[in-house]
């Protein structure tokens, strides 16, 4: 009977006629007489007869050879099972092969080291433009994607924030990120969670990809708390849709309407829009006299340098979506009235608590600059919307009315018809945007007023019953028993003795001795009070806990989902037109993770990738 030969070990360090080592593909087949090759991707082949001469034979066929020069063209990131703590980093210049193996330890190295090191591996390493997209596309941008998943779907609520806009391809892309908060970084974070091309876009058909796509992901719709969006009807239809759906699993939406800079916005269109001055046709024909003309915007570029901050530096079109650069042709109302509000609130860090307040003081500031002190001393929130601002008696005269230095200064040429129409068109834009934030600031949403009790100065027992308002106005989030034990939490949580430095971030005194205080993230101070503990190390505000972190992920405005459109318009640019929505989602999913991660570095981003 002929002798069975079995696989040997001393194999793998021997080298193919080109001086490759045969390790870089070649281990061992499930049984002892056999063996595999990576690189062909065999099943076991049998070596019992024949004995190295079978592998031999193997490396010499047609299609293992083809394997491995196409591998040689393209490089090929090897990547072999590591053991903690354990890593050794090779390159072999003949096969163009990197190779990080766990046959050494490594020490740790001081960070100047491991900078000279990354740069030695970089530059060793080579790899063609199809396969790293191959790379990015099924290996990157995939993990990433599963790992937002998991922490999604560890959180008892999530936000999601909506909004699309047609791409390069000509298609409607609509873009979803999610808000959720990370116990890693003790914050709330927003996170591009997917993009979706679609040609018809229906509230029906953006209903089936959302809870499709959340059902491929295994992510539980009871889960989702509310849904950011501006303010098209198809979005409003689809809220309403989604809120259908959960309802048949014993759940439901939080409704809070619109994304409020857009109400602004729009806002301040109604009032232009109410006169004569067709301020839209003539920013349209600024623009389209500079644009094309590249001597032209030469000439202006040259001149906006000479005027500091005081126009914008970029020209852009002017459309009925950009309101607010509209203002800067009325400076006095965008300086004064809006810009504060619209600046504020297109940050990333959770302000829903500020919301009701600095709403509240926006429509204040419209209804103070042409009505009498008299009729709105006092007033706020929803009893602003109460004032009639058109009755002859409540309006300042035409000496009194606001409209800033600058303008007053230029009315001496005007004759007194001319004045006259100036001060009804003023008085028409001031009617016109006080009438629509009267229909449209949500200052009758008692849930938004009530969330002002997250910020710290409303430490306060006398404000229990409004923590627990809270509480009950979120769905499918505190069971009764919690909501009696959140009383209890709460007024322990106001006799609490709080570390300043939870909340002042920085103080400094300037040279005329006035001090100015840097404040942390709402988020910030509230993940110090969680983490306070009792005499026994358990958790001290449980419920507390529960509830504001799924509060504070509330959305305040869509300039998350917004500020996307650019980096849309970096990654499908018009020569890269036929990307997939396969990579367009690695693409973002890659680009947001690195975003995230600390300081926005590549090489700060912590993950274990399996090829």
């Amino acid at each position: 009977m002929p002798q069975v030969t079995k696989f040997k070990r001393a194999w793998l360090s021997r080298r193919d006629d080109n001086g490759d080592e045969l390790n870089l593909w070649l281990k061992q087949g499930s049984k002892e007489p056999t063996f595999q090759c990576t690189l062909c991707k065999t099943s076991d082949l049998d070596c019992a007869n024949q004995g190295y001469s079978a592998i031999y034979q193997h490396m010499n066929t047609k299609n293992h050879k083809a394997n491995k020069n196409s591998l040689k063209d393209n490089s090929l990131l090897a990547i072999r099972t590591l053991k903690p703590q354990t890593v050794s980093i090779a390159n072999d210049n003949n096969s163009g092969i990197l190779v990080i193996d766990n046959s050494q330890k490594s020490t740790l190295l001081p960070f100047n080291d491991q900078i000279t090191k990354a740069e030695i591996i970089a530059q060793q390493f080579n790899m063609q433009s199809k396969k790293i997209s191959y790379f990015m596309s099924h290996g990157i941008g995939p993990y990433f994607h599963r790992e937002l998943v998991k922490k999604i779907k560890s959180r008892e609520k999530f936000v999601l924030c909506i909004d699309e806009q047609t791409n390069n391809q000509s298609k409607k892309q609509l873009d979803l990120l999610v808000k959720f908060w990370s116990n890693d970084d003790g914050l709330v974070v927003t996170c591009y969670y997917k993009s979706m091309l679609l040609g018809h876009a229906q509230a029906s058909v953006l209903q089936s990809a959302i809870c499709d796509a959340f059902k491929a992901d295994g992510i539980n719709l009871k889960r989702l708390l509310m849904l950011g969006r501006d303010n098209p009807s198809v979005n409003t239809t689809l809220e309403n849709l989604i809120d259908q759906k959960m309802k048949k699993l014993g759940s439901g939406l939080l409704f809070l309407g619109s994304c409020n800079l857009h109400v602004v916005h729009n806002g301040f269109k109604a009032g232009l829009s109410s006169t004569s001055w067709y301020v839209e046709n003539v920013c349209t024909d600024i623009y389209s006299w500079f644009k094309q003309s590249p001597a032209r915007k030469e000439d202006l570029a040259n001149v906006i340098n000479d005027f500091g901050d005081v126009v914008e530096k970029t020209l852009l079109y002017f459309t009925i979506t950009r309101w607010v650069l509209l203002g800067k042709f009325v400076l006095f109302l965008c300086e004064n009235i809006f810009d504060r509000f619209l600046t504020w609130f297109q940050q990333e860090e959770p302000l829903i608590h500020l919301l009701y307040r600095e709403l509240s003081e926006l429509f204040y500031l419209v209804l103070a600059q042409f009505l009498k002190y008299d009729f709105i001393v006092g007033k706020s929130g929803g009893d602003l919307c109460d004032i009639d601002f058109k009755l002859n008696e409540k309006q300042l005269n035409s000496k009194n009315i606001r409209i800033g230095e600058r303008t007053r200064k230029q009315l001496n040429p005007l004759t007194q018809q001319e004045r006259e129409d100036f001060f009804k068109d003023i008085r028409n834009i001031y009617h016109g945007i006080s009438k629509y934030f009267k229909l449209n600031l949500p200052l009758k949403n008692s849930f938004i007023r009530d969330l002002q009790i997250l910020h710290p100065s409303m430490k306060n027992a006398q404000d229990v019953d409004q923590i627990i308002r809270v509480a009950r106005g979120v769905p499918d989030l505190l069971i009764d028993n919690e909501i009696d034990y959140l009383r209890n939490e709460w007024l322990a949580y106001c006799i609490e003795v709080i570390d300043p430095k939870w909340m002042i971030k920085n103080k400094q005194t300037d040279s005329s001795g006035h001090e100015h205080i840097t404040y942390h993230r709402v988020d910030f101070y509230w993940n110090n009070i969680f983490e306070i503990t009792t005499t026994n190390g358990r958790p001290k505000y449980p419920v507390l806990t529960k509830l504001i972190k799924n509060i504070l992920i509330i959305s305040h405005g869509n300039a998350d989902v917004e500020r996307g459109f650019s980096i849309n318009e970096n990654i499908i640019s018009s020569n890269r037109s036929l990307l997939s929505q396969l990579s367009i989602n690695s693409l973002r999913t890659t680009y947001d993770t690195v975003k995230n991660s600390n300081g926005g570095y590549s090489h700060n981003v912590c993950a274990c990738l399996t090829i």
